[in-house]
């Protein structure tokens, strides 16, 4: 185990600007214009910095850059600092020479920029996928106006389970979320919702009637903005708290175990964040992400990529009704598992009985959260097993089912392990029409969204719309 403070004292990095060979103070830096603060200006940018594990940190990571004597250094440079006790990461406002010296250091893992991530959906039709999940003969017809089964064995639903939806927050009110959601971090200063994503995974995840897990507990975790956008900092600030109010909830009674519910990615790889997500892994945390909807490799993007063999990540990919690899679903070897995300049915962050159609792997990742707190509940021995849960997942998919291109990965089918022959609760009538006037008139009500759910939801829009 290395010394935190064993560093090279003396050398130090410096922010340097077009100018004559060896530069005094003052005429080869940008010294003299300061921040607030008192770092200097020389291009700073945040950067996400990660420690090697099993490294003895002191009391403060200031002292670790006071040592190193850094040009852009100053009181204001540590933007954030971790909590949790697994991955030692901290924000840092540094000028890119500076971060590559820090990069240098013994102690230091990974070292890079704040990246831009996106959530996954893009806009369509109905709740079908409950009982695809869980009936051998799958859902057929319009996933728009047919009567579905939810069928299972373990009536506790994902009871004793934290769910934690990492998004653009979740609309605790919502009637579907039956007093079980609450409201977790958020990282933008406002728990809103406003953009409605976050809401409509969580609905799908454990929502009433809509939702797999409905006794589970849903946790908002807002990272993104209502535009659906945000940045890797936020989002490794928010994996943190997880992790951090994980190790508080273990002692607790009828706690069974953590799920990260993660609908999003990155247009590339993020090194901070996954590193973040292997901390949590190996807190037991079970992790679930979309596998994108580029319709292309799902390996090239955090963080789809951490998914596939020798992994505790499960990367998810979209089917519709027909079992077929939707059209704009990311494939390969690094998606674990496919499920329902066309034409979801699911909670909206517009009101209280509010619902809307999506589509995108967003909806199917928030299925496959729901079977794992299903199957978590139902053998409390894999709770804070992620190996041993993403092997139980995979071993009750539905093998050989799938239909187009998979691009090389397996071919599983998500599934709960009942095969309708227990029907528990029946899911009926989603979709029901006013039946005033003529039929035309009802024709343009129902695309004008003015569709009454089972009589006690409203349908907020039909419209269909790619988003990433």
């Amino acid at each position: 185990m290395k010394n935190f403070l064993a560093i090279a004292v003396g050398l130090f990095a410096a922010c340097a600007i077009a100018g004559p060979p060896n530069p005094t103070q003052g005429q080869g830096f940008i010294d003299d214009v300061k921040t607030a603060g008192g770092v200097n200006h020389t291009d700073v940018k945040d950067y996400i910095i990660t420690f090697m594990r099993n490294e003895t940190y002191p009391p403060a990571v200031k002292s670790f850059f006071e040592e190193l004597k850094l040009e852009s250094y100053g009181e204001d440079s540590i933007v954030w600092e971790g909590e949790n006790t697994y991955t030692k990461i901290i924000i840092a406002r540094l000028c890119a020479q500076d971060a590559d010296f820090v990069k240098s250091q013994s102690q230091i893992n990974i070292v890079e920029q704040k990246a831009e991530i996106q959530s996954y959906a893009q806009k369509a039709g109905a709740p079908w996928g409950l009982q695809r999940l869980s009936n051998a003969a799958g859902a057929s017809g319009s996933p728009a106006g047919q009567d579905f089964t939810y069928s299972f064995e373990d009536q506790s639903l994902g009871a004793g389970v934290d769910i934690y939806v990492i998004d653009t927050g979740v609309r605790d009110t919502h009637a579907v979320f039956t007093g079980r959601a609450s409201q977790g971090f958020t990282a933008t200063g406002s728990s809103v919702d406003g953009d409605g994503h976050g809401t409509h995974c969580a609905g799908t995840a454990g929502g009433a009637k809509f939702g797999v897990a409905q006794g589970a507990n849903i946790i908002a975790v807002k990272v993104l903005g209502d535009d659906g956008a945000g940045s890797s900092s936020d989002t490794i600030q928010g994996m943190d708290w997880v992790i951090t109010n994980h190790e508080k909830r273990k002692s607790q009674p009828g706690f069974v175990g953590s799920i990260m519910s993660m609908s999003w990615g990155l247009a590339g790889q993020a090194n901070s964040v996954d590193e973040v997500i292997a901390g949590a892994s190996e807190a037991g945390i079970h992790v679930s992400v979309a596998a994108g909807n580029d319709g292309q490799d799902a390996c090239g993007s955090t963080p789809a990529h951490l998914g596939g063999a020798n992994s505790n990540v499960v990367t998810v990919g979209s089917v519709n009704i027909q079992n077929q690899v939707s059209t704009f679903s990311n494939i390969g070897k690094c998606v674990d598992i496919y499920a329902p995300g066309e034409q979801i049915l699911s909670a909206w962050a517009t009101g209280d009985t509010i619902i809307n159609f999506l589509s995108g792997t967003s909806m199917a990742c928030p299925h496959v959260t729901g079977v794992m707190a299903y199957l978590m509940a139902q053998d409390p021995s894999l709770g804070q097993n992620p190996a041993a849960l993403k092997a139980k997942l995979l071993q009750t998919a539905r093998q050989g089912e799938i239909g187009g291109s998979t691009g090389g990965s397996a071919n599983l089918l998500l599934s709960n392990g009942v095969d309708g022959a227990i029907s528990r609760r029946l899911v009926k009538n989603y979709v029901v029409p006013d039946r005033s006037g003529s039929p035309a008139v009802r024709a343009a009500a129902a695309m004008a969204g003015n569709v009454v759910i089972d009589e006690r939801f409203q349908l907020h829009s039909r419209d269909s719309q790619l988003r990433f």
